[in-house]
């Protein structure tokens, strides 16, 4: 058993910390929304939700964005790359509006990507989880959040004709 945790450990990487992390994290935000799910409407907690991870979204841009404009040293490199990359997006974005180089028929369907990004992906699922944690505990909800990779893969095979392969299907097993 010795032997088994130490390969376990010594395999073990920052991402993957990051990982286990967020994990527990996501389950205090279930715990905490349990709590108050049942006592405020899901438009109020998602409203709420939403402007929160709007204003720290922005926050976090222009944060990597001054990265990119002074001493990057002491800064782990993906900081000063992703903050290279954002800068870089929207000079290119400027220049093509500056230049009417982006057609009406790119402009449109981006548009669309967008809305349904912001409010269906986004919105939505923030008031649909708050609706349904007004009605479920933390617990049960916990529990069939760990159903997602089943119905993805699930959708995935009945709306897009995927499949899986060898290591999948041993995953699957697994589950």
């Amino acid at each position: 058993l010795s032997s088994s945790l130490s390969s376990i450990t010594d395999t073990f990487t920052g991402g993957d910390l990051l990982i286990v992390l967020a994990a527990f994290v996501y389950t205090l935000h279930v715990v905490r929304l349990g709590r108050y799910a049942p006592s405020t409407t899901p438009i109020s907690l998602a409203a709420s939700k939403a402007t929160t991870e709007a204003i720290l979204s922005i926050g976090l841009v222009l944060g990597l964005l001054a990265c990119t404009n002074g001493d990057t040293q002491g800064l782990p490199s993906f900081v000063a790359e992703t903050g290279n990359d954002i800068s870089n997006f929207f000079t290119s974005i400027g220049n093509a509006f500056n230049t009417n180089s982006i057609p009406m028929s790119t402009l449109l369907p981006a548009a669309g990507a967008i809305l349904w990004t912001g409010w269906v992906t986004c919105a939505y699922t923030i008031y649909a989880q708050s609706f349904g944690q007004s009605r479920v505990s933390p617990t049960d909800a916990n529990l069939i959040y760990t159903t997602q990779p089943l119905f993805s893969a699930l959708f995935a095979w009945v709306i897009l004709g995927e499949t899986l392969g060898e290591a999948g299907d041993i995953g699957a097993a697994l589950f």
